[in-house]
């Protein structure tokens, strides 16, 4: 066994996944076969630094105490472009946002947007 335990237990975005998993891999001899394709996964979809991911969040949170900080990761890593992908992240959630904190989550998002 490697001593490795659970220390904290907290939302991270893909971003910041991305930065961990690569770290990871430089230490380990092989990686894993899980740890490849997860590794894959996110050099395809998570184009901003951790640094902006985090920024994301943080702002999002400031809209709005009915966002949860794994909400808010959630918004982060998807990057909603409009009013319908808010309310898909909100689907199950029991807050309900007015479209004036969706106006501003939308805000915070399009500047990362990228085609």
């Amino acid at each position: 066994m490697s001593g490795r335990g659970i220390i904290e237990v907290k939302p991270i975005t893909m971003y910041e996944a991305r930065a961990i998993l690569e770290k990871e891999l430089e230490e380990s001899e092989e990686p894993l076969y899980e740890q490849k394709i997860c590794l894959d996964y996110l050099n395809k979809f998570a184009k901003l630094s951790p640094e902006e991911g985090r920024k994301i969040v943080e702002e999002i949170l400031k809209v709005s105490d009915k966002i949860r900080p794994e909400i808010a990761v959630k918004i982060a890593d998807l990057l909603p472009r409009d009013e319908e992908d808010v309310r898909a992240i909100f689907a199950k959630e029991r807050a309900i946002l007015d479209k004036s904190e969706i106006a501003k989550i939308i805000e915070i998002c399009a500047p990362y947007i990228k085609d």
